[in-house]
This record gives structure tokens, sequence and C-alpha cells, in this order.
């Protein structure tokens, strides 16, 4: 009788494998990287083309590869990193699965070429799987892997793929991620025949981190306790971010993705930081490997700890220490949670001194221009039904329409209004010019951000050009940041750009009908509610904001007659 039951071939066992180890670019560089570090490398180049779909070359002075071991470099489970599965719990190294070249090489066009010091060089080539060949090569020392084609001959795989430029983006972050925890690394990253990192090694990671993200401020902190270590880069409470993302943790500088670290991280900045806005933070734990297991997840992008809750007090006890001693000892500001106990608001907001040249007049009347109000003789009777009963703790407007009282957030009822008008917007918006131009350093990816959205950020009021290859030029910003910083307002909508999951066309618009919007706290005139309202209901949707959040709430006359038992 037949077997039904077959043993698939490497060829096939290897291409499905690599379904778990390799699902995009950014996973082969990843991969790469990490091999690079663990061949003892202290410089490494990387070549980007088409988001990584085209080529993924790397390049590194590490120990490189003996001849003899080659061939095993392709060979699934073959690894240098163990020799016995207990060794998987003392582990030093990024890999130990021996999983990765065997999976890259599966799908693409793949070759290693590497040299040890004393022997000759040599060139593995493999394409998609087949048979590989070994030739001698003229490279230095180190190894250098070209993964060319990334699943070519895979196109089930290939159209779950995002556009090159999402995939770039991916790629981006993590290098930039890589490069700030391994800073005694000198790092080059080539996109399409552009440089876009050039990092000489630095001697601690707040420069490395400043060199990359620009940021500041920041501050630096290192702890001990037992067999735990901790050092990190840290922003002070006034740096903060729409966003999780910028919070980066690590276990023995192997970057990783653990709920309870980042939750850790968020809650020590509790009352420091308004609610919704997260810190910038890059952390390193050093554990024992006895500690944890990173026999996880292919990718090793999770581990599991042994104790994890004295290490989520660990991390959480470290950096409160640090911002507690910051609060006490530094002159930093920024703008503290309303809500917050005395004793906790220990920051002030301020604003910078900034040079306008202004015309006053024709600002207010310009503002006149883009209001959202109407003459209230043009309002139908249906209007008229609308009776503003008043303001409710400054930000919420009551009103009795027909048999019903209507409670309305009057910030997220003026976003909405805002939005429509956004979306419709004919001419631009009034802009301030500024005496002296402001500069602005943006890296690579803010860049790109940019340049798809500079047609549409100039109509709402900002002119702004590139000046040079890092620097931004900002000669008018929107009449309505006048009193703010304009550096900050265009960080934050980079920001939020790149975070928002709504169609390209309405990002803008709605980044600016938030910002513009009647803020929760603003005390308004009856007749500002009044017409507040009735535009309110002259817009497609009156009852959601374009976040999603409801805007209206309405109790019945019969359900308050009922609270008093009539």
């Amino acid at each position: 009788m037949p077997s039904e039951i077959i043993k698939l071939p490497s060829d096939i066992s290897n291409k499905i494998a690599a379904g778990e180890v390799v699902e995009r670019p950014f996973n082969v560089v990843k991969e790469l990287l990490e091999n690079s570090i663990d061949a003892g490398a202290d410089k490494i180049d990387i070549e980007i083309n088409d988001g990584g779909l085209s080529l993924i070359k790397v390049s590194d002075n590490g120990r490189g590869i003996l001849p003899d071991d080659l061939p095993n470099t392709i060979e699934r489970y073959a690894t240098s990193k163990i020799k016995r599965f207990e060794d998987i719990y003392s582990i030093n190294s990024y890999g130990f699965r021996g999983e990765a070249l065997a999976a890259i090489s599966s799908v693409s066009d793949f070759k290693i070429h590497s040299r040890r010091d004393c022997y000759d060089g040599f060139v593995l080539i493999k394409n998609f799987g087949e048979n590989f060949v070994i030739k001698p090569s003229p490279i230095p020392y180190g190894t250098t892997v070209e993964v060319a084609n990334l699943f070519q001959k895979i196109p089930v795989r290939k159209k779950f793929l995002k556009n090159s430029n999402s995939e770039y983006r991916e790629i981006l972050k993590f290098i930039k991620c890589f490069a700030s925890i391994n800073f005694n690394v000198t790092l080059k990253l080539i996109k399409d025949g552009e440089v876009v990192l050039d990092l000489i090694k630095d001697n601690c990671m707040i420069d490395r981190v400043k060199k990359i993200f620009n940021e500041a401020p920041l501050f630096e902190f290192k702890n001990r306790y037992g067999t735990l270590n901790i050092e990190g880069v840290l922003s002070t409470p006034d740096n903060q971010k729409f966003r999780k993302d910028y919070i980066i943790t690590s276990v023995n500088k192997r970057i990783i993705k653990d709920f309870g670290i980042m939750q850790s991280i968020i809650n020590a900045y509790h009352r420091l930081i308004p609610e919704n806005r997260y810190p910038f933070a890059f952390i390193n734990l050093n554990i024992s490997g006895e500690d944890l297991d990173v026999n996880v997840h292919p990718t090793k992008m999770a581990v599991k700890f042994f104790n994890s809750n004295d290490i989520f007090s660990f991390v959480y006890d470290s950096i409160k220490t640090e911002l507690n001693r910051l609060t006490l000892s530094s002159s930093y500001v920024t703008q503290s949670n309303q809500e917050a106990d005395k004793k906790d608001e220990i920051y002030k907001t301020t604003n910078p001194e900034l040079k306008y040249n202004i015309d006053l007049e024709k600002i207010l009347s310009s503002e006149k221009e883009i209001s959202v109000s109407e003459s209230y003789a043009n309002y139908s009777d249906a209007d008229k039904e609308i009776k503003i009963i008043g303001q409710l703790f400054k930000t919420v407007i009551l009103c009795e329409i027909k048999d019903e009282l209507v409670f309305i957030d009057q910030h997220i009822a003026h976003e909405r209004v805002l939005f429509e008008k956004y979306k419709n917007l004919k001419n631009s918006i009034p802009s301030i010019v500024l005496y002296e131009p402001i500069i602005m350093d943006v890296s690579y990816e803010d860049r790109e951000i940019l340049s798809t959205n500079m047609e549409i950020l100039n109509k709402f009021g900002f002119e702004i050009e590139f000046f040079g290859k890092d620097s931004l030029k900002i000669s008018s910003i929107p009449s309505s940041l006048l009193k703010r910083d304009p550096v900050e307002e265009l960080k934050n909508i980079i920001e939020e750009i790149n975070s928002l999951k709504v169609a390209e066309n309405d990002k803008i618009p709605l980044i600016m009908s938030c910002k513009n919007a009647i803020k929760s706290g603003d005390y308004l005139t009856y007749f500002e509610m009044e017409e507040l309202v009735t535009n309110l209901f002259k817009t497609s949707n009156p009852y959601t904001c374009p976040h999603g959040r409801p805007i209206i709430f309405k109790m019945n006359k019969e359900s308050i007659y009922k609270k008093f038992h009539r």
C-alpha cells in the first residue's frame, strides 16, 4: 500500500519555514545585522534598493566564515552559537536557531561572500533554494550578504507586502533602533544609491540617539539591582509623543516587543505628562540568560521572563527615581497633566519668544473668512427649534431640541465643522510671515513625509522648503499658530500624519481641524454656542467626530421625568 505521509524535500520545507522567519524585507535586514554583530563586526554597511525587494546588501568587517563552513550557512538548524539544548539558557548572541540564512536563501537570489584572516575568500551562490555553487571571491576580510529579488518567485507572499516606500520605512525604523542600542558600531545606510545614515561609533547611547533622532531634551541613566542592569535614554516630560512607537525596549541588546516593560515605562511618567501622550525612551536590560527564554518565536522579537514582576518593578522604579531626581535638579519645563495633584505639578508651560511680521487687522479680518459662522437670518425653521440652555464645565453645550436634552462636546463639534470645511477648502488659509525664517532639523523619514504633503501644507498656511540635506526652512505659519512654537507644531503634524489610520487626503484636514477647534475649557458666549450648534447640524455627520468619537449625548423628556417619579 502506498504511503500517504511523505517527508517534504528540503527546498519546499525551507520555503515554508521562511514564512515564519522572513515575512518582509525588514526581517532580512534584522537577521543579517544581528549576524554581523555576532561575528564581532564594528563596521557595517547596508545597501537597500526598492524597499529591499530588489536588493538588500549587508557588508561587515567581522571575523568571516571558514571556507569549509560556507555550505553549512544555508543548512537549516546549522549554527555555531550552541552545541546542546541547555546552551539556549546561557545565550550571549543574537542568533542560535540556525534558520535565518536557510530561509532567506530559499526565497531570493542569494550570495554570501566571506573571508577569514589567513584564508582565501569565497562566494556561495544559491537562487531560490536551488543547488548552490561556491567560487573564489576577492573580498576583503569580513562577510557580505546579497539578497536580490526577494519573493519574486513566490507571488502569493509578495502580494501581501506593502509598497516599496512602506517597506523601506520599516527597515529604516529598525536600523535606527538597532544603531542606537549598538552605539559602539560604525554604520552606514544607503538607499537607492543615496547615503541616508553615516554613523561613526559613539562612546555612549545618548550621543548616538541624538544624532539619529534629533530629539531634545534627553537624559541618560543606569541602574543595577542584583543581576539586573538597566541603561537607557529618556525624554524629559516636556518632550512628548502621540504614539508609543518611540518607546524602544531591548534585552541584552536584542530589540523586543514586550507590553509589560513598555507599560512600566509609561507608568513611570504618570502625572508628569498628559493622558494619551507618551515619552521618548530607549531601554536596554541586561539579564542573565538563566532568567529568560529567548526561544519563544522564530523572529526572536519576544522573550519570556522567569521573574517578570520583579523585572517590571525594577524598570518602573529605576525610571521613576531618575524622573524624581530630574524634577528636583533641572530647569526643564513641560505641560503638567491638569488632573494631577498640586504636588505633582512640577513643570510649567513656557512659550518661546517668536518674532512675527504681523498686520493684526488683516489677520482678524482674514480669520472671519474661514469662520464657521453664517448669518443667523439664513437659518431654516428647523434650525430655530434648537434652544441653547448654556455651557456646562466650559466644555459641553446644553441644548433643548424638541423633547430631548442634548449634550454637545464643543471641541469635537467644532472639529467636525472645521474638518468638513477644510476638506472642501479652495483658498489658502491666512498665514503669518516670520521676520526671520526658522531652520528645523529633519530626519530622512520626516523629509519623505513632508515632501509628500508639501502642497497641502502650503494650502494650510505653512510656507516651508528644504534647506540642505537635513534641514527645513519655515518662512510662514498659519495664523492660528500665532502663540505656539512652529517647530514643535510641525513635528507633531509629522507624527500624526505617520500615525493616523485614515485616507491620505483626510490627514492634514483632520490634523488642522483638531488644532484649530475650540478647546475644552474655552468660555463661549450664547451667540457662539448657537452658531456652533447650528453649523454642526449642517454637516454630513453631526454625531461623530472625524476620529470616530461621539459628539452628542441625548436624554429624552420621559427619562428625565422618571428621575422625579413623574
